[in-house]
């Protein structure tokens, strides 16, 4: 199946699978140390409903943080293959 997709095509697909993935690793992180900062005393157990208890607007921002992690990361991971090829180091020597 991968062989008979366009080069683009499969450029797509890694960007959206490991620029998804790396943004939601990211974005777990930041909702968790969120929630624990700014969340109640049960810290990294808390469950998002016991978030959205203790506050509101924290459950809101961790929520949003959820979603927005993978969603930045493909769009980073588009914007860095899209980069022209001369703003990548060469090897001049010789």
């Amino acid at each position: 199946m991968l062989e008979d997709m366009r080069p683009a095509a499969r450029e797509w697909l890694a960007d959206i699978f490991l620029g998804g993935l790396g943004g939601a690793i990211v974005g777990g992180i930041l909702a968790v140390n969120l929630a624990i900062y700014l969340g109640d005393d049960s810290g990294y157990e808390a469950s998002i409903g016991e978030v959205f208890r203790h506050n509101v607007l924290l459950g809101i921002a961790v929520v949003a943080i959820w979603i927005a992690g993978p969603v930045v990361g493909v769009l980073v991971a588009r914007r860095h293959r899209q980069k022209p090829q001369t703003d990548r180091p060469t090897n001049n020597s010789g």
